[in-house]
């Protein structure tokens, strides 16, 4: 059984990734955890393998790598807001790219056979009206997707230079419940949550207008699971549904499930300052090796509403 270790591991994708490797029944399990331990995860690791450290620290990342000898890593930590990233440019970048220098060192020192999957972004893409594959062209627009591009890079050059089995995953648009606040289906699942109590008018909404390709987070997380066991060295792999959907058509279907009418009003802070108008997937690359989606878009909406519901 491999042991393994989960960066930003008490984060909304990681704790969807814990739960669905313990139902394949992994045990060995250890996360890292930047602010606290995470509640949810707890029925799935020991306390004890919930690490708290900051990878951008050199030291306490070298020493805990060194220490746990793990034998696959998903990395999935990072500063990953986007809206944010605008105001803290310099932050970002030295915080993504500190944090992504020091876990390939800690690799290459102490484990250099283990097998990396990082977990990149879509949004390193640059703007296009096609269905994006592996090949497209790159042009990051925003602070959060240059440090995702350069951590894209990094891991090439060590996984190419130092013959680590690096892979990389560049999801797209992924939903589901846990997501937190400043994403725009659990800002609007949430909203709409509190007008149904009572506790907000109405809902605030920014560009309606572009399209994404969503994909349910445990569709996500079986992607990862699959690229660990069968993903290639240095290769680059795309995931999402392949379908583009209207943000418009989201905020509809989330007010049709809404238990009273809704009240949708624009507000120009919503807006981003720059947007890209499309970013759907082209996902043969992931699809030959086996995967699928499962989940349809509404019931994936009717869950993370449901989630808000019970958790304001």
């Amino acid at each position: 059984m491999a042991r393994i270790l989960i960066t930003g591991g008490t984060g909304f994708v990681a704790s969807h990734l814990v739960e669905a490797l313990h139902k394949r029944g992994e045990e060995d399990i250890h996360l890292t955890a930047y602010r606290d331990e995470g509640e949810f995860v707890k029925q799935f690791v020991k306390t004890k393998n919930i690490h708290q450290l900051n990878l951008a620290d050199k030291q306490a990342t070298l020493d805990l790598i060194q220490k746990i000898q793990p034998d696959q890593i998903y990395h999935l930590a990072s500063l990953a807001s986007v809206g944010d990233s605008f105001e803290k440019q310099s932050f970002v970048l030295e915080m993504n790219i500190a944090l992504q220098v020091n876990l390939l060192e800690a690799i290459k020192l102490h484990v250099p056979k283990t097998k990396l999957l990082h977990i990149s972004t879509a949004l390193i893409y640059a703007k296009s009206n096609q269905p994006l594959n592996e090949l497209a062209t790159v042009g990051p627009d925003n602070p959060y997707a240059l440090s995702k591009f350069t951590q894209d890079l990094l891991t090439q050059i060590f996984s190419q230079k130092e013959n680590l089995q690096a892979v990389i995953a560049r999801p797209f648009n992924h939903i589901g419940e846990r997501q937190t606040l400043g994403f725009v289906v659990a800002d609007w699942a949430a909203a709409i949550a509190r007008i149904e109590r009572g506790e907000q008018e109405s809902l605030p909404v920014g560009n309606l207008s572009s399209v994404r390709d969503f994909t349910d987070v445990k569709d996500m997380v079986q992607a990862y699971i699959l690229l660990m066991e069968k993903g290639l060295q240095g290769e680059i792999y795309n995931i999402g549904s392949g379908q583009g959907v209207k943000i418009q058509e989201i905020l509809d279907l989330l007010c049709s499930l809404a238990q009273k009418p809704i009240e949708v009003i624009a507000d120009p802070q919503k807006i981003r300052p720059i947007d890209l108008p499309s970013l759907v997937c082209d996902n043969e690359k992931i699809m030959t090796l086996g995967w699928q989606p499962k989940h349809q878009l509404k019931a994936t909406l009717a869950r993370i509403l449901e989630y808000w519901r019970e958790n304001l």
